[in-house]
């Protein structure tokens, strides 16, 4: 896996508040207080996560890689590291542009404290950058919780919070999910007929012919050379979504809020596929992120292990097929027939990829589906794509707020959000839930797509949410 922009990272981003009540009485300023205790979790995370620093580096037989890590020899060079990991930016205006356009590359776990001056008062957002071999989206919620953690009693105790001493960190180095769980060694020869057998059936629900893809947008027929991954949202109100989690729950037996976003995005897919003289099927097609985290012995199943992708992608792959009306259709079609439709078949999926031990195959066979997902650890995953094609895959998040608390002390978290970077042409969507309210998320390649076409795609795709359930709000 490269480095820099050549990596796959991974972003966690929390903007807080202090608590008035709970502000001490600093030697500087309340941004020095606020820079002071999080510099002291930045240490004190690594200590209990080292492999947040670990680099992976190619072996002496040019053949192999292995992951690497060194303690400090000494206190300068923990300062060096400090410095050019610890990052403040001090922005004006919004943040999410500067992570958007002016977020600077990095090589190892970076922590940047971005703040934004507003009526003489800093309002503060951390944006917590990690490669993604190093931990995924579930782990980096856990490590944000563990900064902040660490950050309210730093913040509290001033003078007499005690870093630890370095030295047998290594000990907490976390192992790889094939030596914590039941992946055997080498696979037999009725294994391996399996997993071929799978990877058939996929490569039949990949090659349909209206394989869905989001259009590139009409300003962008020619993708540029200098691209940047950028990120969108759109969210609905605490009520509008307490009516969506009541209609996907009345909607159909089993079927979750994942499952209906995951219908309503290919529905709005399909809405912007060309209509021709004759209705034709579309499909799409995706194979889902499941976190392994609940099928891993203690103490692995728990944030002590966070610096870990404790994840895979689903070994077999969802095929949902639709149908584009003809050109001369006027009629508005069904929604809720067509998600209904569409959600028993995610639905259906989803419980029939869902481990039920580590001993599942989709455990088992983890590494082979990275293996022939993954390009070559020296490839670019950004280079130009000349007739590109854009997959939308969902990765569902769920609720944040059970994963990261909004009060650690006198840091009080107003909004948190992940993402990670699509692979070439594609765009990344995540579902989560923060503070009672579903936040539909993109990331997306600009040499592709334009911040204002993915986000009006994210609004339809919510649409196809409403209309599907029948609920009459509008974004």
């Amino acid at each position: 896996m490269g480095c820099g922009e050549g990596c796959y990272p991974v972003t966690a981003c929390a903007s807080f508040t202090l608590e008035p009540s709970k502000i001490v009485a600093t030697n500087g300023s309340e941004e020095h207080g606020i820079k002071d205790a999080l510099r002291k979790a930045w240490i004190v995370l690594h200590y209990h996560h080292p492999t947040l620093r670990t680099r992976v580096e190619r072996g002496e037989d040019s053949n192999g890689w292995r992951r690497i890590y060194s303690t400090f020899k000494n206190k300068g060079e923990e300062e060096r590291w400090l410095d050019s990991t610890f990052k403040v930016v001090d922005v004006d205006g919004d943040p999410l542009q500067w992570y958007n356009n002016a977020s600077a590359p990095f090589e190892v776990s970076t922590l940047f404290l971005v703040r934004t001056k507003e009526k003489n008062k800093y309002l503060d957002h951390v944006f917590l950058r990690c490669p993604h071999d190093i931990t995924d989206g579930i782990g980096i919620l856990h490590l944000l919780n563990n900064l902040f953690n660490h950050a309210g009693l730093a913040y509290q105790q001033g003078a007499r919070y005690i870093l630890p001493e370095w030295g047998n960190e290594h000990k907490k180095l976390s192992p790889c999910i094939q030596l914590i769980t039941d992946t055997p060694e080498s696979l037999t020869e009725s294994q391996i007929e399996r997993f071929e057998d799978i990877q058939n059936q996929n490569k039949t629900t990949y090659m349909h012919p209206g394989l869905l893809g989001l259009p590139t947008s009409s300003s962008l027929t020619i993708p540029s050379q200098d691209g940047k991954r950028q990120r969108v949202a759109v969210s609905v109100s605490k009520a509008t979504t307490d009516e969506i989690l009541r209609g996907c729950k009345d909607f159909a037996t089993g079927v979750t809020v994942t499952h209906v976003f995951v219908s309503a995005l290919a529905m709005a897919l399909s809405e912007l596929q060309p209509r021709k003289g004759e209705p034709y099927t579309v499909r799409y097609a995706n194979q889902t992120m499941i976190n392994l985290r609940p099928y891993c012995p203690e103490p692995y199943n728990t944030p002590e292990y966070a610096d870990a992708p404790y994840h895979t992608v689903s070994t077999r792959a969802l095929g949902i097929d639709l149908v584009v009306p003809a050109l001369a259709d006027t009629e508005k079609g069904n929604k809720m027939d067509e998600l209904a439709k569409a959600a028993a078949k995610v639905r259906d999926y989803f419980k029939a990829v869902r481990p039920v031990s580590s001993a599942d195959e989709s455990v088992i066979f983890s590494p082979l589906v990275f293996k022939s997902l993954t390009p070559p650890p020296d490839s670019n995953p950004h280079t130009v794509s000349e007739t590109p094609f854009c997959p939308v895959p969902l990765s569902p998040i769920g609720n944040i707020a059970s994963m990261v608390s909004p009060v650690h002390g006198p840091f009080q978290l107003s909004w948190v959000w992940i993402a990670s970077e699509p692979i070439g042409a594609g765009v990344a969507a995540f579902l989560s839930t923060w503070d009672g309210r579903i936040e539909l998320s993109a990331v997306f390649d600009t040499r592709y797509h334009s911040g204002e076409y993915v986000e009006q795609f994210l609004r339809r795709t919510m649409a196809c949410v409403l209309e599907g359930l029948d609920i009459l709000k509008h974004l």
